[in-house]
């Protein structure tokens, strides 16, 4: 890594952490008693494609799932994952801008897009929880373009871990569950340069490796200054 030092970029809370946790939940109950459509889906299922008419707006309950466009050589660039309670289908006019995959089996609730305008008009909990939803979109999709412009490898590695981390219930430890090929194509690296990176930041004792899909975190003020930006 350059020996050249990174300008902090500092940042509020909210940017990176979403509603509190209380009126994410108050949210989610609240468009569960919707009379949606609840359903188990598999892993790697598309349930929306670039392009679609958007007739649903769904809520992940359990899972996690990716947005991704297909660049013009072929590359896939994802844009953005989807964790539990999380809304897919608001931020969009009228079609899908990505498409929308499961990673793991997940669990949504659907409603129609009119049956959904319907609860906001009539639930006061929907109406701020998709408000939140749409801002903490905007402002998540513009910091993410800000790190994927300025950061190196291990850096823009650091930035994804330290946004893991913020959804962690467990303060140390990070459950990694999408596959290193997701992790490169949502930082626009190789999956060669993500797991060397992934090296450099347990031989630094940045990181330590739980399992594949698990790492703790000895200093998140340590990997903060790594990562350059000051996500707390």
């Amino acid at each position: 890594m350059s020996s050249e030092k990174t300008n902090v970029i500092s940042l509020d809370a909210s940017t990176v952490v979403r509603k509190t946790l209380f009126n994410e939940l108050s949210g989610a109950i609240a468009f569960s008693q919707c009379n949606g459509v609840d359903k188990t889906i598999p892993q790697n299922v598309t349930i929306a494609r670039e392009g679609d008419k958007i007739g649903r707006i769904y809520m992940v309950n359990e899972g996690l799932l990716r947005a991704f466009r297909v660049l013009p050589d072929g590359r896939r660039q994802i844009t953005h994952f989807i964790f539990p309670r999380e809304l897919i289908g608001i931020i969009d006019d009228e079609h899908y801008s990505s498409t929308i995959e499961t990673i793991v089996t997940s669990n949504i609730t659907s409603l129609s897009k009119i049956k959904f305008q319907e609860c906001i008009v009539r639930d006061e909990r929907i109406k701020q929880y998709s408000h939140a939803e749409t801002k903490d979109s905007l402002r998540k999709a513009n910091f993410i373009q800000l790190i994927l412009g300025r950061l190196a490898p291990v850096e823009k590695l650091s930035c994804f871990i330290i946004l893991l981390a913020q959804r962690s219930p467990n303060r140390g430890f990070v459950h990694i569950p999408m596959p290193r090929q997701d992790i490169a194509d949502f930082l626009g690296l190789t999956v060669e340069t993500v797991s060397r990176s992934f090296t450099r930041l347990r031989n630094l004792g940045l990181i330590t490796s739980r399992d594949h899909s698990c790492i703790e975190i000895p200093s998140l003020s340590a990997l903060h200054q790594v990562a350059g930006v000051n996500l707390s």
